[in-house]
């Protein structure tokens, strides 16, 4: 066999690290690091470009990450949902659509200015997803039917006081849904590979190479081509994803980890592993206390 490694990944991919830029932490991701304003910065910086690559349909987003976080969610009419790093409010605004109440949170005002300039019945507010006391702000004990995170979890130093504060906010067997980069086929430490096997003929041969999945670690990286500055990546194994959940009472009672349809990658790049080895995770929790 071939081994042709990639360490890029195409357009619609949304983790293109810079692999010697990861930091290995011993304890929960980074908590000790601070790095909070400079993600932030990050976030602003990058609100604009975000918005248009998303708004032109050049991330996974619409076609990949959503149709599997509106099953899971099962929202219905009426329901009240927050959503926690809601962005340029692309999925709330769908939300919105599908009948919901919808309140969405940043903790980037560059971010938010984008969401309310696209309109909508949606209430946005500044809050940000580490800071329990602030989210525990946003509504009354059990006064939400669900909440939310898209695609935002890879981006938090911590997760712990998001799982505190959903724990309280949500009604008695309410649901938590979130989206994440898959944590053991497209973060930390992953290449997306291609082999080329000669015997009998050519064939593509996709996989990903993985090492350091379990451990915590801290690095920069790119999300699409071409974005002006890099944003932080907090990499964490499953266990230590769902943990905090489980801490607060949360069970897991939904998963997908969708894979992309061959319309949207070129066979013999990277992103065309993500065809066979999901990219992306979604999951549902829900209180059973």
């Amino acid at each position: 066999m071939w081994d042709v490694a990639f360490v890029t990944k195409g357009p619609r991919g949304p983790c293109t690290a810079i692999r010697d830029a990861w930091a290995a932490t011993l304890h929960r991701v980074s908590e000790e690091r601070r790095l909070h304003d400079d993600v932030r910065a990050a976030w602003d910086e990058l609100a604009g470009f975000w918005d248009q690559r998303m708004q032109a349909g050049a991330t996974w987003q619409r076609h990949l990450i959503q149709p599997s976080v509106e099953r899971l969610l099962g929202l219905e009419q009426g329901e009240r949902v927050l959503e926690i790093a809601c962005g340029n409010g692309e999925f709330a605004r769908r939300m919105s659509e599908l009948g919901g109440q919808v309140l969405a949170v940043d903790f980037s005002e560059g971010m938010l200015e984008r969401a309310r300039a696209h309109g909508g019945d949606v209430e946005y507010r500044y809050a940000d997803a580490m800071d329990e006391e602030a989210l525990l702000a946003l509504g009354d004990p059990a006064s939400f039917d669900a909440v939310v995170t898209n695609m935002a979890i890879m981006d938090m130093e911590s997760i712990e006081p998001m799982a505190a504060a959903s724990s309280r906010l949500l009604k008695p067997r309410g649901r938590f849904v979130f989206s994440t980069l898959h944590p053991a086929f497209n973060s930390g430490d992953v290449r997306p590979t291609v082999e080329l096997d000669l015997e009998g003929g050519i064939t593509e041969v996709y996989s990903v190479k993985v090492s350091s999945y379990g451990r915590p670690s801290t690095g920069k990286g790119v999300a699409i081509p071409g974005q002006p500055v890099e944003q932080w990546y907090f990499h964490r194994p499953l266990w230590m994803i769902l943990k905090p959940f489980f801490d607060q009472g949360f069970a897991l009672d939904g998963l997908e980890e969708p894979l992309e349809g061959s319309e949207h990658g070129e066979p013999g790049t990277p992103d065309y592993v993500y065809t066979q080895l999901p990219g992306v995770l979604v999951a549902r929790m829900r209180q059973t206390i």
